[in-house]
């Protein structure tokens, strides 16, 4: 039987680009690279149904999961839809926002609002135009 290198955590500086991604202040593409290695997500994958084509999104995730967590809130909901409503990002970039924030193991949800940061989430990324 062989043993799985153990992977590397996260660094500071990968930590505090996903903190600011959160809050949309790194872009998709900066966030990344930054964790070229530890982290990757795929938009692509599309399959046909008999209820039509849906999107399959997958990521992984290449480290072990950060003690804290990068704590996400209702503020970061907010924050992000008001700069949808402003035009400071396209729905897409919502949509790729959200579907990070739900498959990057690094992300935890307030304990206190757990449901509702997981239900919104799940409506942006899923019910949203990422076209």
């Amino acid at each position: 039987m062989t043993q799985e290198p153990e992977q590397p955590p996260l660094t500071d500086v990968q930590l505090d680009i996903l903190r600011r991604f959160a809050l949309f202040e790194v872009s998709r593409d900066d966030m990344l690279q930054a964790l070229a290695g530890a982290f990757d997500i795929n938009f692509d994958p599309k399959e046909e149904t008999s209820k039509g084509i849906t999107q399959r999104r997958s990521a992984n995730n290449r480290f072990p999961i950060p003690e804290p967590g990068i704590v996400i809130t209702r503020e970061h909901i907010s924050n992000a839809l008001e700069h949808k409503r402003f035009g400071l990002v396209s729905e897409r970039d919502l949509v790729y926002w959200a579907t990070i924030l739900l498959l990057n193991d690094a992300y935890v949800f307030d304990p206190g609002d757990e449901d509702l940061i997981a239900e919104w989430l799940n409506d942006i990324s899923f019910n949203l135009d990422a076209n």
